[in-house]
């Protein structure tokens, strides 16, 4: 399953790897990291949260987030949080953070 989905506004690129058996189960729930993600960040009436973020990646139980501009602290606290959320399955890895090159 080599296709690239494409999720939320302003097209937040999303994949997951690890097994082809698998992948659909990383992206969906990359999918739930982001929506809870972005429910922290309107609970602090953060507008700009998910215009920052260029891609989500789940590669083997450990996720990378590329950003088109450095995040706050609190906005890689808002992906953290929920990456240890129960809804994810969370496998005990903190999210690598990067910034577009």
């Amino acid at each position: 399953m080599e296709e690239e989905i494409l999720a939320y506004p302003d097209n937040i690129e999303i994949d997951g790897d690890r097994a082809d058996e698998d992948q659909f189960w990383r992206i969906q729930r990359i999918h739930r990291v982001l929506g809870y993600a972005q429910a922290l960040a309107d609970l602090d009436n953060n507008e700009d949260f998910y215009k920052k973020i260029k891609s989500l990646y789940d590669y083997k139980g450990s996720i990378t987030a590329i950003w088109v501009y450095e995040p706050s602290l609190k906005e890689k606290e808002y992906l953290q949080k929920a990456w240890e959320s129960i809804v994810t399955n969370y496998e005990g890895n903190p999210i690598e953070h990067e910034l577009e090159s």
